[in-house]
Formats: C-alpha cells, structure tokens, sequence
C-alpha cells in the first residue's frame, strides 16, 4: 500500500481536533485528497460509521476509490453518496413516521414535471380558461414559471402561510398545491421532496434524527459551496445542538449553481457562525501550470494571500479572436491537430492524445459548427453526459420500462399514459415481455435469468429490420450493466429501489469514451484535463445574455463559471471568441469580447 504524501497544512487538516471545520479549498489544492485522509483519519479512532455528502455520484466515487487503495471497508464504515441519495436511504428506513409506508416513486425527468404540471392546470378551473387563450410560447413559459415556483417552496422550505410572501399570483399557490395533491395521488415524488420530506422527518421526529446523529462519528460535506437552503438546513436538523464533528470542504469561487438555489453562504458564513468553526485555507495549487494560474487568477483575484505554487510546468495560456464561428472552429481543429502531431511536450505527461483534451462552452448549441469541423477532418469527439435512468433506444424496451413502472406503482396513471400512447398495436415480442415482467420477482433475484432466456429468444426471432434486433439487445445489456451495479451495493434488493437508484444516477458507469470531449462548464465541474479549448467567449454567449440583463448575483455566477472552466485546464489553456455570430433565423450579429475578460486587455 503506497503511502498517501500531505503537505504540511494538508496534514494539519487531516489530523485537527474532532470539531467543526471549514475548509477553503482553492482549485488544484488537492482538497479530495485531504477529504479522503481525514475519513480515513477519523474512522482509525472508532468503530462508528462516518458520513460523506457529495453533490454527484462520480465525487463519492471517487472518495471511494482513494479510501479503497487504503483498504478502508468501505461498505460497513461510510456512508457516502449525495444529499439525495442519504435523504432516500433515511426515508427507506424510517418514512413510515411521517406517513410513507413504502418509498414514493421518483419523478426525475422534467418531460414528467412538465407533463404533471399540465395536468395541474387543467384542475384549476379559475386559471384553465385563460390559460388556453394563451400562445404556445406563453403556455411553456408559465409552464417552467410554475416549476420554478415549486422548486423554490421546496427549496426554501416554505409554509403554506408564507406563500403570499413570495408571490402575489393566486394561480401559481394553486398550482403547486394540485401538482403536490397529483404526485400523492400517484403515489410518487420529484428530486426537490426527497429534501423536504427528509428534513420534515427530522424536525418533527427529533428522535429518528438523534438515532442518525449517534450512528456517525462525523458528517463531511465536499463541495459545500454548492449548498442551498433545504441542504444546509437539513443538515442542521440531522446535527441538533449537540453534534459538532462536521467538517465542510468547498471554493466560494466555483460556485456556479446559484440557478438551482445555491450559495456559497452557506458553507461560508452561516455554518462558521453557527457552529464557531475553525477556517482553515488550502491556498498551494498541485495541479495547473504557471500560465494557467496566472489567468485564472485574473479573473477571481485570491483573498489575502497569493496562490503557491507547487508545479514545475510552464504550461501554456493564449487568446485567439476569429472573424466568426466557422474561423473559430476551424482555428481550434487546427491546433488540436498541431497538439496531436507534436505526440509529445514536456509539461504533458506522456503522448499527446484526443482523451487529454477538452473543449467547453456556456451553452451547448455553441458547439454546432465545432462538431462539423470535428467530424470533417475525421476528428473523434463525444458530448460529455450527465448519469441517470436510462435512456431506452427501442421501443420494446421503452415499453418494457414503462410497464414496469406501472406493475411496481399500480396508482402511476402518468406513466400509464405514456404506456397506451406507445402501444398503438401489438408488437413483436410483446407476449415474452408480458410473461417476464408476470415472472419477475420484487427482489428482482431472476432478473439476469429472465433476461438472458429473452435474449435467446430474441435471436431467434426474425425482425422487419435487423438493426431493431440490435437495439433491443443493446438495451437489455444496458439494463444489465446497471442492475449488476446496483446488486453489489446493497443486501437488501428490491426492483422499486433499483428504480430509485437508477433515477439518482447511482448505477450509472462512467464510460471513457474515445476522442475529444464536448462539455458545457456545469457539466465539467470537478474534472480536468491536461489540455482545454473554451470557445465562445464573446459578450452575450458567456456571459449569457440573460446574466448580463439581470446583472447582480447572476454576473457573478458568470465569473464563477469562467473560473470554474480556467481551472480545468492542467497544462494548456486556449480561450477563443468570434466576432460575429449567424443568429438562428439566419441574421448576422456582431460581437465583442466577453466583459468578464477585461483583465486581459493590457
């Protein structure tokens, strides 16, 4: 087992006393790290389980891994997964105090929230009338209008007395309240009530709270800039007055999510006040070159003291304007062809290859022209994707999934629906999926069995169109590949937990796809590569147009993403924008380099 090597200041963190904690951790300055080696620090001195709140699934796997290599029994000694996997796994166990005798269906896709929405107003008598006078683009804007509304009740935890506080739109109150009164109906949850609902739990049963408190020996929180008012609130219910051996890790710099409720506050401001926590500053960059700090740190300058420096790469940094979007893709296909040809660099470990380069972006309609550039010059290149449930390429397998919502959720009159639009007539091989899903155990024990017999038969069977044949087994592996993660996690199997799983993207596998990789910022959040293009960069692409009209909190979320996107870069980072854009309805629009690198016009 190699021994893990801590800086000073690392060590002191890892090694503190068993009391409150903040860690400002900037970029590069091996926070997981740290994170890592206090879990595994704090379980050598008791037997207690610890708690580690993530905010995607790839971050707690990670931590896994690096505890792993330290053989740590990961299984029997963490709990480490995101706040809405925790908030799933408590109301598992305990729900039934609060009237869920079996854990609610979650309605994860926002095609289902803007569907039960629609529904919501149509049993609204008051509102329907006028709603329908409305144009198309005026009904899906109140549609998101209202999502808006209940996410941020949900959010904010707030009462029904203070809904008027928030919004004097009678119509927008009775619609949350029929989309919540449709949700029960179907005996199912969005993402947003596995918060409310957890925290609910812990207020009104201080004893179910207390029982968590006394199982962790500590509770770690990575990322903590990303926090909003149910999270951070949540945790404060599960802690009570008398827990203490929290530790929160988190760069007010990256926060980035402020669209979803989040601030750095949170981690910031509130938690040091209400727990008297000791800061502590992870300030030495292990990871980007010289060049690379150097830019970033012109866009958010650093606090007090400068960032140290603890690399030996140059590395290289470098602007380039183009006349318009096709010159701005041709101009990065060209020097990612320059890259590759080189094979080698001294600041890049090893051979230069598509794998160590990233391109981002604001938006993801930016990359259009880039990708055709990409894929002219035979140039291999994938869209970074988010995890979650999966997306069926068949239509046997969407129909199979959809009746299988409705065998496991006999109220799911949604997904019933969708069920009844799908099947128009009978369709091949409609009578094995009948017979599987009336022979598929709850515990799903004979799921891999059944599937298996489905797939013999399957090739046995003559489609009109081959590539169908094809389709189908592709997504009966799929569906494979995620129970088979899903059964090593956990003792207890059951199909509706599997579901649940799956729609909190804990059974996705992060696939190392081959080429370029296409990302928007959001999306790259907490990854790096050794060589990364941010294209786009006039004003009004990024920042988004929007930011730039609402101004305030939103401009500095701007920052923060630019940031974020700098610091990806390990090595090389090259920053483009052109100076005009083709609008969508065909006009030409002239740009200007983004407001946010004005730092850079010396």
């Amino acid at each position: 087992m190699d021994k893990i090597i801590l800086s000073e200041k690392q060590k002191t963190i890892v090694e503190y006393d068993d009391k409150p904690i903040y860690v400002k951790a900037s970029a590069g300055s091996g926070k997981t790290r740290v994170l890592a080696e206090r879990i595994r620090f704090q379980l050598s001195k008791t037997k207690k389980k610890i708690l580690a709140l993530t905010f995607t699934n790839k971050a707690g796997e990670e931590i896994k891994e690096r505890l792993e290599t330290q053989k740590v029994d990961i299984k029997s000694r963490l709990f480490v997964g995101t706040f809405h996997s925790f908030c799933q796994y408590v109301l598992e166990n305990h729900g039934s105090s609060i009237g869920i005798s079996h854990m609610p269906h979650i309605f994860e896709n926002d095609k289902d929230r803007i569907e039960l929405i629609s529904q919501a107003i149509e049993q609204v008598p008051t509102y329907y009338e006028s709603y329908q006078n409305k144009s198309v683009k005026e009904k899906n804007d109140f549609k998101y209008k209202a999502l808006n509304f209940i996410s941020k009740v949900k959010r904010e935890l707030i009462t029904d007395s203070e809904f008027h506080n928030h919004t004097e739109d009678e119509n927008i109150i009775l619609l949350y309240q029929t989309y919540q009164e449709i949700l029960r109906s179907q005996n199912a949850i969005d993402f947003d009530d596995l918060l409310l609902l957890t925290y609910q739990l812990f207020i009104e049963f201080s004893n179910i709270s207390s029982l968590y408190r006394r199982s962790f020996y500590s509770i770690c929180v990575d990322e903590a800039q990303d926090l909003n008012n149910a999270q951070y609130n949540l945790l404060l219910a599960l802690c009570g007055t008398d827990f203490k051996n929290i530790m929160m890790v988190g760069d007010p710099k990256q926060s980035i999510y402020h669209f979803n409720g989040s601030s750095s506050d949170y981690m910031d401001k509130e938690f040091v006040k209400d727990f008297n926590a000791e800061t502590f500053e992870l300030n030495e960059n292990f990871r980007s070159s010289k060049k690379v700090i150097e830019a970033a740190s012109k866009i958010i300058s650093i606090d007090n003291k400068d960032t140290i420096l603890k690399t030996v790469y140059d590395g290289d940094f470098k602007f380039i304007e183009c006349n318009d979007e096709l010159v701005e893709a041709k101009c990065v296909v060209d020097k990612i062809k320059l890259l590759i040809k080189q094979e080698t660099n001294p600041d890049i470990e090893g051979i230069i290859s598509y794998e160590k380069i990233v391109v981002l972006a604001r938006n993801k309609y930016v990359f259009k022209i880039l990708e055709e550039q990409l894929q002219k010059e035979g140039i291999p290149c994938h869209y970074k994707m988010t995890g979650g449930s999966i997306k069926y390429e068949s239509k046997l397998m969407n129909i199979f999934d959809l009746k299988l919502k409705i065998k496991l959720n006999p109220l799911d009159l949604l997904h019933k629906k969708h069920l009844e639009e799908l099947i128009k007539k009978d369709s091949l091989m409609m009578i094995e999926i009948d017979n599987l899903l009336s022979e598929l155990k709850d515990d799903g024990s004979n799921l891999k069995s059944l599937f298996g017999k489905l797939i013999e038969k399957i090739n046995d069977t003559v489609f009109e169109d081959e590539n169908d044949k094809t389709m189908v087994i592709n997504d009966i592996h799929e569906l494979l590949n995620h129970w088979n993660k899903y059964a090593i996690s956990t003792d207890k199997k059951s199909l509706l937990q599997f579901k649940n799983f799956m729609a909190l993207g804990k059974t996705s596998t992060i696939v190392e796809s081959q080429g370029i990789t296409l990302s928007t910022v959001h999306t790259m959040k907490g990854q790096e590569f050794d060589i990364v293009f941010i294209i786009g960069m006039d004003d009004g692409t990024f920042p988004d147009y929007r930011a730039v009209q609402n101004g305030g909190i939103e401009m500095e979320q701007e920052k923060n993403n630019l940031y974020v996107a700098f610091t990806r870069a390990k090595r090389f980072l090259y920053v483009t924008y052109p100076l005009q854009r083709i609008m969508p309805w065909g006009g030409i629009k002239h740009r200007s380099k983004s407001r946010l690198l004005k730092a850079f016009n010396d």
